[in-house]
C-alpha cells in the first residue's frame, strides 16, 4: 500500500525536472568543451545523473513505502552530491591556471597536483558510497534518520581536505588574475559567488555525519539542494558564455629573442 505525498517527495520531484534539464545541457557542454578536457563539465553531468537517479529512488517509495533498499539509496546518493560539486569548481579552475601558465610563463599548480587531486576527489565517491551501504538508515513515516558508519566519517574528511584546496586555489588564481585570458575571468568569479553556496552545503553535511543532527525537509531543501541547484546553474551559464578553449603556443626563448631584436 502506498503513502501519500510528502515535502522530501515534493523536493524530488523539483530535482527530478532541474536536473533533466541540467543533465542535457551538461552533455552538451562535455561535447562543446571536449569530453578529455578537465573543464568540470564531467563532473556537472555526474552531479545530475546522482540528482535523477536519487529523485526516482525518492518517488519510488511512494508505492512501496516499505522498501529499505529505495531510501539507503536515496540517501548514499544524496551523500555523493558534494564531491562532484567540488569536483566542478577545481575542473572550472584548471583551465584558468592553464591560461595563467601560458602567458606568465611558469607553472603554478603542476599536473601532479591536478591529478592527485582527482584521485581524492574519486576516493571519497568511492567511500561516500561503500560507507552509505554500511550505514544504519532507520525510516519513521518516510522519514529518514542515519547514523554514519566510520567509512562515511572518512570520505567526509577528504572532503573537507579538498574544499580547503579549492579555497587556496580561488586565492592563487585571484592574485593572478591579470594572466588570465581575455574573457575567462568570468571563470574565477563564478567559481568564487559559487563557493558560499559549495561552503553551506559543505557544512550541512559535516553537521550529518560528525554531529549526528537529524534533518528535516526544510534543512535539506535550503542547505543542500538549493544550494547545489544554484551552483549547478551558475556552472551551466558559465559554460555556454565560455569559448571553446583552442591550443595557445607559448614563444619559446630565441622567438621571444628574436621579436625583441626585430622592434
Amino acid at each position: 500500500m502506498g503513502r501519500p505525498l510528502q515535502t522530501y517527495d515534493d523536493i524530488a520531484i523539483a530535482e527530478l525536472a532541474f536536473y533533466v534539464f541540467a543533465l542535457g545541457g551538461g552533455i552538451f557542454l562535455c561535447v562543446k568543451h571536449g569530453f578529455t578536457k578537465n573543464a568540470g563539465f564531467r563532473s556537472l553531468v555526474l552531479l545530475s545523473l546522482a540528482r535523477i537517479i536519487g529523485a526516482s529512488f525518492r518517488l519510488a517509495t511512494i508505492s512501496s513505502p516499505d522498501n529499505i533498499d529505495l531510501y539507503i539509496g536515496w540517501m548514499t546518493l544524496n551523500g555523493i552530491g558534494l564531491a562532484p560539486l567540488i569536483g566542478l569548481a577545481i575542473g572550472l579552475l584548471s583551465r584558468v591556471f592553464e591560461s595563467i601558465q601560458q602567458r606568465k610563463g611558469s607553472v603554478i599548480i603542476r599536473p601532479q597536483y591536478q591529478r592527485f587531486v582527482e584521485l581524492l576527489m574519486l576516493l571519497a565517491i568511492i567511500l561516500l558510497i561503500v560507507g552509505g551501504t554500511q550505514s544504519n538508515f532507520t525510516i519513521t513515516d518516510g522519514k529518514p534518520k542515519v547514523d554514519y558508519s566510520t567509512i562515511s566519517h572518512a570520505a567526509e574528511g577528504i572532503l573537507i581536505a579538498i574544499a580547503g584546496l579549492l579555497a587556496l586555489a580561488i586565492v592563487i588564481a585571484i592574485l593572478n588574475h591579470k594572466y588570465v585570458g581575455v574573457g575567462e575571468h568570468r571563470i574565477i568569479f563564478t567559481v568564487a559567488v559559487c563557493f558560499p553556496f559549495i561552503l553551506v552545503r559543505l557544512i550541512y553535511s559535516c553537521l550529518l555525519i560528525y554531529g549526528g543532527i537529524t534533518s528535516t525537509a526544510w534543512l535539506y531543501l535550503g542547505l543542500s539542494s538549493l544550494m547545489e541547484m544554484i551552483v549547478t546553474l551558475f556552472s551551466e551559464v558559465l559554460g555556454f558564455s565560455l569559448d571553446k578553449k583552442g591550443p595557445q603556443p607559448v614563444p619559446r626563448n630565441d622567438e621571444e629573442g628574436q621579436a625583441f631584436s626585430s622592434k
